[in-house]
């Protein structure tokens, strides 16, 4: 009995045709490929963040215990926290270093996936030439790439978005109370702003975008790691000096120079108000010269401080959050235009 082959069809691409067999695989069956490629990635990576979760749902409960047991935010005001001797510091080296390494996780992980996207998902294939296994079997350069793309975008929006969500849920126990910069000084919301909300979340997906479009260029592993660590460190740099413009700050004048006070608030510029009403940032009055010899030798009308109260942080929040989104949509699309361009 004999069998009769399919003959495959043929489909017009703008460089000539390309030969498909009936049954082309689709997107699914794309993702369930790049899984296998990476299970054991997948796998490690489930691992860290389901012990991650569980680690900061814990340290939630642990750290309200121990502020309401020991009355501690009750017991700190503007300059230290006077609670029970020695309790002050037990819960600063057990949980405040705690809460800290878990912030720093957050806000390193949109490099780590820039890393992971541009060296092992894409340049590495490009590198050693093992897309043309995933080619051959009638999956388009388009769709293998927008598998590429599509799968680490989704597991950062779900994953990130719930280490996220559960951080700020527990810097919340400290940041979001009265007293709570002094119990903690190192989690003042200005100085935690990269790890809570939308932020990591959205430089996670802008983690993807640059990665994929580095390894695209790239097509070395190791150079593409670098680069794309590289770009994402000057997203963060770049959204971390633009910040303090994101919403309009409060000024505040006085006749006397103001200090540069702690607290929720985020004083950010000190200065003169001059002659014209222009600001004179940080005047270099010399040495020896009194705050009020140096307003008449300026000309200056008094002291002005520009700051952001503890209010603006989630307005900030969604304004840079839609403004790296933006950023990450246009990256992706970039990604994709140079692909159609050089592979379709």
């Amino acid at each position: 009995m004999s069998m009769t082959s399919i003959p495959p069809t043929r489909t017009a691409t703008r460089g000539g045709t390309r030969t498909a067999t009936p049954g082309a695989p689709g997107m699914r069956a794309l993702g369930r490929m790049i899984v296998r490629q990476h299970r054991t990635t997948a796998w490690i990576a489930l691992a860290l963040f389901l012990a991650c979760a569980g680690s900061l749902v814990w340290l939630h409960g642990a750290m309200s215990d121990f502020i309401d047991t020991h009355r501690l935010l009750a017991a700190c005001d503007d300059v230290e926290c006077e609670g029970p001797p020695g309790k002050v510091a037990d819960f600063r080296s057990s949980y405040g270093d705690y809460l800290h390494y878990m912030g720093l996780l957050l806000e390193f992980l949109p490099a780590l996936l820039a890393a992971f996207v541009a060296g092992p998902m894409v340049a590495r294939e490009l590198e050693s030439g093992t897309y043309k296994v995933a080619w051959s079997q009638s999956a388009s350069p388009m769709r293998w790439f927008a598998a590429k793309l599509a799968l680490p975008a989704v597991a950062a929006l779900a994953g990130v978005s719930v280490l996220a969500a559960l951080y700020t849920w527990c810097w919340r126990v400290v940041g979001d109370r009265e007293g709570g910069d002094v119990l903690l000084p190192g989690q003042v919301w200005h100085q935690s702003f990269n790890a809570l909300g939308p932020a990591p979340v959205v430089l996670a997906l802008a983690g993807v975008a640059v990665g994929a479009l580095v390894g695209l260029l790239v097509k070395r592993t190791l150079p593409a790691m670098i680069i794309a660590l590289s770009a994402i460190g000057l997203v963060s740099t770049v959204t971390a000096a633009l910040r303090q413009h994101l919403v309009t700050p409060v000024t505040t004048l006085s006749a006397d120079m103001p200090g540069l006070l702690g607290g929720r608030t985020w004083w950010f510029e000190r200065g003169m108000v001059g002659p014209s009403g222009g600001h004179i940032v940080e005047p270099d009055c010399g040495v020896g010269v009194s705050p009020a010899q140096c307003l008449l030798d300026r000309g200056a009308s008094g002291w002005y401080i520009e700051s952001h109260p503890y209010t603006h942080l989630w307005p900030m929040q969604w304004v840079q959050a839609g403004g790296v989104t933006v950023l990450a949509v246009l990256l992706a699309a970039g990604a994709l235009w140079w692909m159609r361009r050089t592979h379709s």
